[in-house]
């Protein structure tokens, strides 16, 4: 099914209106994303991205929340500042609309951990192998439309109504194969690795 994600946008927010006033709970979240491209011989969380999105949740037992989330976030990969003045550059900009899944549980007063599952919806993508500007991939080099992704992470509680969130975000398949459709054991291609920081307001 091809959906849009301004269409996904107002689904979600459809189910938060409908779910006022009964045992869910939902607000906003923002953020920061630090990531990069296992799999394009580059290493380091050198690629900054903003995360910006809505979320709604529901205990489903005393201890465990199940929470879905729809938000923008971007990834991609970029060369160190030490790489840059070697002479090596390498940029990527990846933009997605992406729906998660998660369980969350209480680990005491204020700490809460989490896990769970993310679909991705690849709105644009862009490369700059050179410095000399961003362009599209090439067809046959291109990054797949969908990722499919796993997340652990934690949340602190602030307030009553402000959460500070630590999240760990990586592909479970790969999101462009290696040139040539190369593959070794489980690498078989390039994967979204992020750092994720945000901060979770609940709306009353």
């Amino acid at each position: 099914m091809n959906m849009k994600p301004p269409t996904l946008l107002l689904i979600f927010f459809l189910l938060a209106g409908l779910a006022h006033g009964q045992r869910f709970h939902g607000g906003a979240m923002g953020g920061l994303a630090a990531t990069q491209l296992d799999g394009d011989n580059l290493g380091g969380y050198n690629k900054p991205g903003l995360r910006l999105g809505g979320w709604v949740n529901t205990h489903i037992k005393p201890n465990i929340i199940l929470q879905l989330e729809l938000e923008y976030i971007q990834k991609g990969s970029k060369v160190s500042e030490s790489e840059i003045k070697s002479g090596k550059y390498y940029h990527s900009l990846l933009n997605y609309i992406q729906v998660s899944l998660l369980a969350r549980t209480s680990l005491m007063k204020r700490l809460t951990a989490e896990a769970g599952l993310a679909g991705g919806y690849l709105t644009r993508s862009f490369e700059d192998k050179d410095g000399e500007g961003f362009i599209e991939p090439e067809p046959d080099d291109a990054f797949t439309d969908f990722e499919f992704s796993g997340m652990v992470g934690f949340s602190y509680a602030l307030s009553e109504s402000l959460e500070a969130n630590a999240r760990f975000n990586y592909s479970l398949l790969p999101v462009r194969e290696h040139p040539g459709g190369q593959t070794w054991l489980l690498n078989r291609g390039q994967y979204n690795n992020a750092m994720l920081f945000s901060l979770y307001y609940e709306i009353d």
